[in-house]
């Protein structure tokens, strides 16, 4: 089973994205969408929005190499983490990314996405 929007429905609950993906408006730029932004950053901003709501999805920009968007076009965003303690393994699926942009193929939309007043839904 690949992760996607079509796949949620599958996973346990308490795997399942605490925002629904693709429902959060842009509020963040991150330049950068390696493992760890992945499996901090956005973990945490994902529970903050679930938490107390707010216009705070992640637009992603990927500074050279298109592996991570093609990878996550693939997933509709979506990715999964799995974080370890001495109890064992949890797996959750992060829904906070609002967008994903190349700066390397675009960089004149990564620009103009970090000098807008307000993205709002033109992602």
């Amino acid at each position: 089973m690949r992760l996607g929007l079509g796949a949620l429905r599958q996973l346990p609950v308490q795997s399942r994205p605490r925002v629904r993906p693709g429902t959060v408006p842009a509020g963040i730029v991150h330049l950068g969408l390696g493992a760890f932004h992945r499996a901090h950053q956005a973990v945490y901003t994902e529970a903050a929005i679930a938490e107390a709501g707010g216009d705070w999805g992640i637009v992603g920009v990927a500074p050279r190499s298109t592996d991570v968007l093609t990878k996550l076009a693939a997933q509709d965003g979506l990715f999964s983490v799995t974080s370890l303690s001495d109890d064992g393994g949890e797996t959750h699926v992060i829904g906070a990314l609002a967008g994903v942009r190349h700066a390397a193929s675009d960089p004149a939309a990564v620009v103009a996405l970090l000098a807008a007043p307000r993205f709002g839904s033109s992602l």
